[in-house]
């Protein structure tokens, strides 16, 4: 019989860590036994105005999909908030650049109606203050502004000309009224020795928060080993030491920015509350789910499209919630290769899905 054996070594020391890792986990897994849907994805469009080196979607100005019409989603929405605790559910509207959507308006003002809560993710470059103020006028409060470096290394990767409009948007979103504004940065070798610099500029045009993240291989990088783009070990560290320092320093400052590290799988007991506030770990179809340009039902936006659900033009969204998504909801099928014998399985799970 093979003995279990730790992704890493753990002293007395850390114990307190330990306990408090094993306790923030505990909601997701009473989610395995009880799916509990509150967070939604809409990805709106494939299309967008940009196009960006590091895109998880490879969108460019077209889209590969007959995409949604405004009826339709409207329809789908509908049913949700039949079938479902509307008020208990906060709606991402993803893109692509959601703004090339002609109906946003409505369908921001359909979820309002319906008491789901919105938030628009977005490149900014389209986010101007008349934009900012009807999405505020329609009931959203709450937006995600990619920024990926100062104005050369954004540059780099989102093209020329982005970065001033980008970093307007964060002012426009603060003075139409949005109550969180989220910074959002893919760290990579080029923008790592900025992020100090990132931090401040985000801060004084109206950022309320800022998430980091790591660059995936998928979209756009999918097979690519891309050095220029992706961090190194030593990369990563200096990424979640930066991260739990200042989370640390703004603690005992008792200033409010909060910073995290988003998901991206388990970080071991000395990290991973130390740079996100509670369990960082995948929760795509426990109480996450996406409804697709097209209409496919899926669990998460950056998971392979072949995982989807079924479509919500031939079923109704709540069952499919309800009868599909098992693989989601099983564990074992993820107890494999350097997983299977490690005493951090119950905890890690293999790691995000998409990864």
């Amino acid at each position: 019989m093979s003995t279990p054996r730790r992704a890493a070594s753990v002293g007395l020391r850390d114990f307190p860590k330990l306990v408090a890792v094993h306790r923030a986990a505990l909601p997701r897994k009473r989610l395995f036994a009880h799916p509990d849907l509150t967070y939604l994805f809409w990805e709106s469009t494939l299309r967008c105005n940009l196009k960006c080196r590091h895109c998880g979607s490879s969108c460019t100005g077209r889209s590969p999909f007959k995409e949604l019409e405004t009826s339709q989603i409207l329809g789908i929405l509908d049913t949700i908030a039949e079938d479902f605790d509307a008020s208990r559910i906060f709606v991402s509207i993803t893109g692509g650049e959601p703004l090339l959507r002609p109906d946003l308006l409505e369908v921001v003002k359909r979820l309002t109606r319906h008491r789901m809560r919105s938030c628009i993710v977005t490149n900014g470059t389209l986010l101007g203050a008349k934009e900012a103020g009807k999405l505020a006028e329609a009931g959203m409060r709450t937006a995600s502004i990619s920024i990926d470096g100062m104005e050369g290394s954004h540059e780099a990767v989102r093209g020329k000309g982005t970065w001033r409009p980008t970093l307007a948007a964060f002012t426009h979103a603060r003075k139409a009224g949005f109550r969180t504004i989220e910074a959002l940065t893919c760290v990579r070798p080029g923008n790592l020795a900025e992020l100090e610099q990132i931090e401040a500029a985000v801060r004084e045009a109206g950022a309320t928060r800022w998430r980091l993240l790591t660059i995936w291989k998928m979209g756009r990088l999918a097979g690519a080993e891309a050095p220029e783009m992706r961090l190194t070990p030593a990369g990563v560290r200096t990424l979640l030491d930066f991260v739990a320092r200042r989370r640390e320093q703004l603690r005992l400052s008792r200033k409010r920015f909060p910073i995290r590290f988003s998901c991206g799988g388990f970080l071991g007991a000395r990290r991973e509350l130390a740079v996100r506030p509670r369990d960082g770990q995948c929760f795509a179809g426990l109480c996450i789910a996406s409804i697709l340009c097209d209409g496919m039902v899926s669990a998460c936006p950056s998971l392979p499209r072949s995982w989807a659900q079924g479509s919500a033009l031939e079923a109704r969204f709540s069952s499919l919630w309800r009868d599909g998504f098992q693989k989601f909801r099983e564990t074992e099928w993820r107890r494999t290769d350097k997983c299977k014998d490690c005493s951090w399985f119950s905890i890690c799970l293999g790691g995000g899905l998409h990864e």
